[in-house]
């Protein structure tokens, strides 16, 4: 793996392990009441938020290799646009190593 795509790997992982106390943290709350995350690229210097319900969250969540970012955020070389939303775009990470780091570093995939 090349050291920007390992930054960009831990990048995402922190803002997944963010996004995960912060949903945590709202659990119970109404289902179409907007919770702020963080944005999940891979970028070093994003401090972007998204408003996303805990539904929209459950299902970018429901496999690894996917990832809720700002529009103007993806990272086209290691992973593609699936969805598009008003407030933000699910990106898939491209076969090979970007989605093996997302699976590999899955907090709900973490033992313990």
């Amino acid at each position: 793996m090349t050291d920007r795509a390992e930054r960009v790997a831990r990048n995402e992982a922190t803002s997944r392990e963010i996004n995960e106390g912060l949903e945590q943290a709202h659990e119970g709350a109404p289902s179409d009441r907007f919770l702020r995350m963080v944005c999940e690229c891979g970028l070093a210097t994003c401090d972007r938020m998204i408003a996303i319900t805990p539904p929209e969250y459950e299902r970018v969540r429901s496999d690894p290799r996917w990832f809720a970012v700002v529009r103007d955020h993806v990272v086209p070389d290691a992973e593609v646009v699936i969805e598009e939303h008003e407030r933000f775009v699910v990106v898939v990470k491209r076969e090979g190593t970007p989605a093996e780091v997302a699976e590999q570093e899955d907090p709900r995939s973490q033992p313990g």
